[in-house]
């Protein structure tokens, strides 16, 4: 399965994409929400594990955005961020995201919420 990590820091996608490339995954980055878009207007992922707090475009620009791109409107989406706020976790979640980790997070809890998301 094709995935992409967005997040501005290069270490965090990095964590994630070796907790999904050890799972046999396909990993792909964005910077931040404006450049997922950007990279979901030319290619289309399984799923997509997405920062909140990102400069250009956060997390909640890019769900209130993705419709626009059809290939983001599809893709379940992952919410991991350092922000574990009951607030930001329901307008998350109404905005269109399916799971909701907060950092720091365990391989297990990502691949498990990836499971879930997916129906594996």
């Amino acid at each position: 399965m094709n995935f992409l990590a967005v997040d501005d820091s290069s270490t965090m996608r990095k964590i994630v994409a070796l907790a999904l490339k050890g799972a046999g995954h396909e990993v792909y980055e964005a910077e931040n929400g404006q450049d997922a878009l950007e990279k979901l207007k030319s290619a289309s992922f399984d799923c997509i594990i997405l920062d909140i707090n990102m400069p250009v475009m956060s997390g909640i620009d890019f769900l209130k955005a993705r419709a626009s791109v059809p290939n983001a409107a599809k893709a379940p989406i992952i919410v991991l961020t350092t922000q574990d706020e009951a607030a930001l976790r329901d307008e998350s979640l109404k905005l269109g995201a399916s799971s909701f980790l907060a950092k720091p997070f365990q391989k297990e809890e990502l691949l498990a919420a990836v499971k879930s998301v997916l129906k594996l």
